[in-house]
């Protein structure tokens, strides 16, 4: 005898055998169908907050008295589909227009001139929903038809969607349903980056773009974008460094315009026209594009230290490529910094005492790559290797000395401050002073870094050949005559001893 366990067991799974069994449409929210029947189509897998538009190309009208459906051209398109106008040259029957294969060729191609005649026509769409956070729009209460959607608002690129309202026959009679699909597209992106974060003045920076080649199919009409670069007065940009690679590889020069003439909108621009794309870049759509370039921070007025020297690239995309010039732009951004070493010279133990005249240099170690080129030098008072890269740099009244325009080292390298003219008075240093800082250490002291430098004082050594020189000369000679009288005198005595 089953248990009251064993005999739930068995009643779960005669009914799950029944549901198993069941059409999945006995489940639908599915209406029989009047002549005023309308139902709600809902895109998922859209993106957040663009707004799509849905234009109804064909009526639908179902007959109760024949309860049998018609299908003709709504008034709107009915010039569109009859090839009457320049959009559109080639004549299509409804049933023709419902016989060709969805993502066809000849679909696409049929349906690029829409968006364009919507426009031209200024067709009223039926509804224009905002997307939702879950990726989801719905057009409510829609009469019977099919819908041409598209985007009016969006930074991806969408395929062409078609959808239809229409009664489907279940147990021998119409019922209508709401209907639910995925859209589809692609995101596309631009990203920006730096080698470093701050710069040395006459230094270069590299640059790396990276942009996502649009996708676009054999039916759109507008297939171009273009990439363009900005940047600040303060960067000079060495436009024989540009690179332009895809997988690594370089992209023909054919392929692509590349203008370098700075314009207030740019500093250099990359662009690729329909033909180009058609030509040469159908297939690395949904590949990476990536340029690089070099610049180098310039020394004069228009750098400023703990100024953010910014690049902007602009990323511009045909969004909706079944419109002339249907665009939508994307943008990145990258800062680099310039920062100050600033000396405080004062005496030892009294730090409110500052020392001016004090002369310094200021050194960086090597790369691997200067000692190979034979451009380093020894830096005094030490064993390493280094780079000169400022001199003759004198404090002022308040001790303070600032080499200017110069990046935060961190573990890159490291500066050292060699003391060349100690203040009157006072001991020239006899070691080098190690520098090393990072940005962070800069953020709350308005970009400068300071270095105390404190000085000890010292006896003041006569000047060669000044007077003080010839009263020692004389004391010298002074005290050998006397030694050597006093070795005579001994001698002679030693002798008249014996």
């Amino acid at each position: 005898m089953k248990t009251k366990a064993e005999k739930l067991v068995t009643l779960i799974l005669t009914a799950l055998l029944v549901l198993s069994i069941l059409p999945m449409n006995v489940f639908a929210a599915q209406r029989d169908v009047t002549e005023s029947s309308t139902a709600s189509i809902t895109i998922n897998n859209a993106v957040e907050n663009d707004i799509l538009a849905a234009y109804k190309v064909v009526d639908i009208t179902y007959v109760a008295e024949t309860n049998t459906l018609t299908y003709a051209w709504n008034s709107a398109f009915a010039d569109y589909f009859a090839g009457a106008t320049s959009y559109n040259s080639t004549a299509y029957t409804v049933e023709q227009f419902a016989a060709l294969e969805d993502d066809s060729d000849t679909l696409k191609s049929l349906l690029a001139g829409l968006p364009n005649y919507i426009a031209g026509k200024s067709i009223t769409p039926v509804g224009t929903p905002t997307v939702a956070a879950g990726g989801t729009a719905t057009f409510a209460n829609l009469a019977m038809g099919e819908y041409f959607i598209r985007p009016t608002s969006t930074t991806s690129v969408y395929q062409l969607m078609l959808q239809k309202v229409e009664p489907t026959v279940v147990d021998g009679k119409y019922v209508i349903d709401d209907v639910t699909f995925s859209a589809k597209h692609k995101e596309v992106s631009v990203t920006k980056t730096a080698d470093k974060t701050s710069v040395t003045k006459n230094e270069k920076a590299t640059y790396t773009i990276t942009v996502e080649i649009p996708t676009y199919a054999t039916g759109a009409v507008d297939k171009s974008f273009y990439v363009s670069d900005l940047l600040p007065d303060g960067l000079t940009i060495d436009t024989d460094s540009i690179k332009v690679k895809i997988d690594g590889a370089d992209v023909d020069t054919a392929a692509y315009t590349l203008d370098t003439t700075a314009t207030a909108e740019y500093t250099f621009k990359l662009s690729v026209d329909t033909a180009k794309y058609a030509a040469s870049w159908s297939a690395s759509g949904g590949k990476q594009l990536v340029i690089t370039y070099t610049a180098t921070l310039n020394v004069d007025d228009t750098t400023q230290v703990n100024t953010k020297e910014t690049n902007t690239v602009t990323f511009d995309y045909s969004n909706y490529p079944y419109v002339e010039n249907s665009h939508a732009q994307k943008t990145d951004t990258v800062d680099v910094t310039t920062f100050a070493i600033k000396i405080d010279k004062y005496v030892k133990n009294d730090e409110g005492a500052k020392l001016a005249n004090a002369k310094f240099d200021l050194y960086r170690t090597v790369t691997t790559a200067e000692v190979g080129a034979g451009s380093a030098v020894t830096i005094p008072h030490t064993t390493i290797e280094g780079i000169l890269l400022e001199s003759g740099l004198t404090t002022d009244a308040n001790g303070a000395a600032t080499f200017a325009k110069y990046e935060a080292n961190g573990t890159n390298y490291d500066y050292y401050l060699v003391e060349t003219q100690a203040p009157s008075d006072y001991n020239i240093l006899d070691n080098a002073v190690k520098v090393n800082f990072t940005d962070t250490e800069v953020e709350a002291t308005n970009g400068v870094y300071t270095v105390e430098v404190p000085n000890s004082s010292g006896i003041k050594l006569p000047i060669t050949g000044g007077t003080g020189t010839v009263i020692f000369t004389i004391i010298g000679i002074a005290l050998m005559v006397g030694a050597v009288v006093l070795f005579v005198v001994s001698r002679k005595k030693e002798k008249e001893s014996k």
